[in-house]
């Protein structure tokens, strides 16, 4: 059969269930006239519904509407007046009906609900009607009341909506194609905001689509949605009356299996269909959609990838479609944006295409990207011969894309054999050359320029170098502000916050972000997605500079937008999440923060791939989690995922490279393997070096915790010389303000100075002030622990008790109990108790400092063996020499491994095992 036929077939199925059995005869021959064959066909398909007892609810209706009358205007059902009937169906019949209590003046639509006999099935529909009218969105239309009539049929009351079904009203005015996708859009993430509330509808077509008057969608008969509620019998289900719609059912429906939120997105692709084409969606005769695109009523093509996304939402395994409503959403979202939709397959030339499209600024990120191998400068005369067929294409969608296009065909021609010799540029070179001719090239094109040197900023993101994107967005904005465009200034401004926040220069970012919330706020006010943005960036700003109510407030004026606007995309909701993370964390509310990082990565992944750059940068929210709460391990398995995930497409020497790289030698160190964690720092700091970033903020973190490294393996010596590197490049000078690591790294200078013996020129150092009164209170705890250690040393022991009993308290205020830092805090103050010669105390404390370094770092620790040896050295004293050697001949091997020759731990180590043997004898 036909595909024309069987559609044909189609429509005769779904008009002949309207219609009583004895008229069909009479109804087919005006119709069909001589064509007996499909006229018996309908009629085998009609008989066989009845026989199965099928699904379908215009079959279903009809039957129950021969036998119940139709209730008359006037009649009432509670305190509802019903005025006239505005629609039918298998369901029931729908009136439109005024309150006659006069306690509110609104109409409303009443469903009276046909075919609900059973017992079980009205008490179903109660409790759905309880959960459905929870639904509050702009783009429901609400469910208000309900109740049963005289005759026992319940009804449902709903939201009046008074508009046209949104195929119809996109028909009539012409809609262009861009206002049709942000209008099935919002459609999306209506049925979006339902499906995160177990809802789905079941029933999605146009006729359950309308526009308002005022150019806004409402979703109507939530009424018949099936409940995804996990404690709902099967018995239930299996009674539940299945309605649907033939044309819009997907597969699974009609086959009478379980639906799902996936039933929903391919009735929503089907949807989009025929808002594309204008034409009703035809099935194959198994019952499936027929795929592929047709022309326009005008002739003209659908668009390939919009063809693309429909093939998605619609395919047979409801597996293969889209996640969820909002992950369609999102995918028309990249095709309006010029950006390559997930539903196309990814290949060199699909996104080569889509760089030569629409939107030359965002695709000239992905020809970036594949600037990375050689293959492109030998391919690059074809691809400028693609890049001239685009900039045609540009010249009709606007003159902005046209200009754009032309500068950069000049970029990537300067790439080609012919004009670069032999010399291969890089992606960096070509994007910094690129960067620096903008002002010359576009000196008269002050919009093009503004949105160029954006483009170019979001590509040193990617290319992980925040300090030059921060540069580039601070010039996009300021050619912006004198175009006299303050939304598009402060759009810039955000993202140049985002990025210094990156760059770790939080005190340049917090006045930045203040200022796009202020200009946000007079300009747009509306423009919820940057909003939430900025006040989720300058939260993480803010909790990192140290002011925790500021940046806890943020957090949650972001969350509140969030909930308040539904419609934004899931990339604000993760990032609201992930700034309550960061604010939850810093603030010690560790539960809660754990909570938010984790529903920042599940919503992530739910829409995107797991090797995705959004789902790496959340998951790096938790590894800073899990080193507060002391899970090492668990750190260390994150971060090597996350490393290996990012070297696909960065270079091992990018900004995110060596910062994941210090993250996860740190975290391997802090569980005692020194060994494997020290080639990793010197990796990254090889790589700063032949960058010639010595003065970038990496290069004094990689050189600060290479520094503590050597320190613990107790060589002073070369720890000294790498912190002060680290001290000296964290100072302010030549107008570059202090790092905001300046009193991290000073303390860890004067501690190893004050362990190598230098007690006098560790003493000011160790006793500065805290500069900045904002600043994370751990840094406070750990200089007042410096202190004790340091008063210790210098034979001052009451002093020590009380520095020392300070550090607790900070440290109490700020990490839980078993954190391996607590177990410093008891070293330090069992060495107090030593040294006063309070030996038993002091043994105390020291078991208690070695049980939590043994859990949270483990057994052959450096600071795990260093606590081993001075309370063998308590235990030697007090005469118990049994454990104290064993204690010692434990500690023999592993100290040879992590100390160097010379070390004062290991003459410490082999002065105890010489008394011990003098005890022996």
């Amino acid at each position: 059969m036909s595909d024309a036929r069987w559609q044909r077939l189609q429509q005769l199925f779904d008009q002949l269930i309207e219609l009583p059995a004895a008229g069909r005869d009479a109804w087919l021959a005006q119709q069909l006239d001589a064509d007996d064959e499909l006229k018996q066909q309908a009629l085998n398909l009609v008989r066989a519904d009845e026989r199965q007892n099928a699904t379908v609810t215009r079959q279903f209706g009809s039957a129950v509407a021969e036998l119940a009358p139709t209730p008359a205007s006037g009649l009432m059902l509670g305190p509802y007046r019903l005025l006239c009937e505005i629609g039918s169906g298998g369901m029931g019949t729908v009136f439109l009906a005024e309150r006659a209590d006069a306690e509110f003046d609104r109409q409303v639509a009443i469903k009276l609900i046909r075919g609900i006999p059973t017992r079980d099935a009205a008490e179903r529909l109660r409790r759905e009607r309880q959960i459905l009218a929870k639904l509050e969105h702009p783009h429901i239309a609400r469910l208000l009341d309900g109740g049963t009539s005289a005759d026992g049929q319940p009804y449902l009351v709903m939201e009046y909506v008074d508009g046209e079904p949104v195929t119809r009203w996109c028909r009539e005015r012409k809609t262009p194609l861009t206002a049709r996708l942000e209008l099935f859009r919002k459609i999306c993430l209506a049925v979006q905001y339902a499906h995160q509330r177990l809802v789905i509808h079941r029933d999605l077509k146009p006729a359950n689509v309308l526009v308002r008057r005022d150019g806004e969608p409402a979703l109507l008969d939530f009424g018949i949605a099936k409940l995804l509620d996990p404690n709902s019998s099967g018995r239930q289900e299996a009674t539940h009356a299945q309605w649907f719609t033939p044309t819009y059912a997907a597969p699974e429906q009609r086959r009478g299996d379980a639906v799902s939120t996936a039933t929903d997105v391919y009735a929503l692709g089907l949807l989009l269909y025929e808002l594309l084409t204008e034409r009703t969606p035809a099935s194959e005769a198994g019952g499936e959609f027929a795929a592929g695109v047709p022309t326009r009523p005008d002739g003209s093509r659908v668009p390939h990838e919009l063809a693309l996304i429909v093939g998605q939402a619609t395919h047979a395994d409801p597996a293969r479609r889209y996640l969820s409503p909002e992950a369609l959403s999102e995918d028309l979202r990249r095709y309006l944006r010029g950006r390559p939709v997930l539903a196309a397959p990814d290949s060199w030339i699909y996104r080569t295409r889509k760089f030569l499209r629409r939107h030359p600024l965002t695709a000239a990120a992905i020809v970036v990207v594949v600037l990375m191998t050689a293959l492109f400068t030998l391919r690059l005369a074809s691809e400028r011969d693609r890049a001239l067929r685009a900039e045609a294409e540009a010249q009709r969608e606007s003159a902005t894309s046209r200009h754009v296009v032309d500068y950069l065909v000049r970029l990537f021609d300067a790439a080609a054999p012919d004009n670069a010799g032999n010399t291969s540029l890089s992606p960096r070179e070509l994007i910094d050359r690129g960067q620096r001719d903008i002002d010359t090239r576009l000196a008269n094109e002050p919009e093009q320029r503004s949105r160029l040197l954006a483009a170019f900023g979001r590509i040193y993101t990617e290319l992980g170098d925040p300090d030059s994107a921060a540069a580039v967005f601070r010039k996009a904005a300021d050619s912006a502000r004198e175009l006299g465009n303050a939304h598009q200034e402060a759009v810039f401004l955000n993202e140049q916050g985002y990025v210094l926040n990156l760059a770790e220069r939080t005190e340049e970012a917090e006045p930045v972000l203040q200022d796009v919330l202020r200009k946000l706020n007079a300009v747009a006010p509306d423009d919820h997605a940057e909003l939430i943005d900025a006040h989720s960036t300058l939260s993480l700003v803010q909790a990192r500079l140290g002011n925790l109510p500021a940046a806890l407030d943020n957090a949650r004026l972001a969350r509140e937008r969030v909930a308040q606007h539904p419609e934004v995309g899931y990339t604000q909701v993760s990032r609201s999440l992930t700034a309550s993370a960061e604010a939850y964390m810093r603030s010690n509310q560790l539960d809660l923060a754990e909570k938010s990082a984790q529903q920042a990565i599940d919503l992530l992944r739910r829409q995107l791939p797991a090797d995705s750059a959004e789902v790496v940068s959340a998951t790096g929210f938790m590894t800073d989690i899990y080193e507060r709460q002391g899970r090492h391990t668990e750190r260390e398995q994150l971060l090597r995922q996350m490393l290996q995930t990012r070297l696909r497409t960065l270079a091992p020497d990018s900004a995110w490279a060596i910062t994941a790289r210090n993250n996860l030698a740190q975290s391997i160190y802090l569980q005692g393997r020194i060994l494997e964690a020290l080639p990793l720092f010197r990796e990254n700091l090889d790589h700063l070096r032949r960058r010639g970033q010595q003065e970038s903020p990496s290069y004094s973190i990689t050189a600060n915790n290479l520094a503590s490294l050597s320190e613990q393996a107790e060589d002073f010596d070369a720890a000294i010389a790498l912190f002060r590197e680290a001290y000296t490049q964290s100072l302010p000078r030549d107008g570059k303000a202090a790092s905001p690591r300046l009193s991290m790294f000073r303390q860890n200078y004067g501690r190893s100075l004050m362990l190598a013996g230098r007690l006098d020129q560790a003493f000011p150092l160790l006793d500065a002030a805290i500069e900045n009164s904002l600043e994370d209170q751990t840094e406070r705890a750990r200089r007042l622990l410096h202190l004790a250690e340091w008063m210790r040393r210098s034979d001052k022991p009451a002093e020590a008790q009380r520095y020392v009993t300070q550090a607790g308290a900070a440290f109490a205020g700020q990490l839980p109990a078993s954190h391996p830092r607590q177990g410093a805090v008891a070293r330090t103050r069992g060495l107090i108790l030593q040294q006063q010669g309070k030996l038993e105390a002091a043994e105390v404390q020291l078991r208690q400092a070695l049980d939590l370094l043994r859990k949270g770092i483990g057994l052959q620790a450096n600071p795990t063996l260093d606590c081993q040896i001075h309370l063998a050295e308590v235990l030697l004293a007090r005469g118990n020499t049994a454990e104290a050697q064993q204690l010692l001949q434990n500690s023999a091997a592993p100290l040879a491994q992590r100390f160097v020759d010379g070390a004062p731990l290991r003459a410490l180590h082999a002065q105890l095992l010489q008394k011990l043997g003098q005890a022996g004898g």
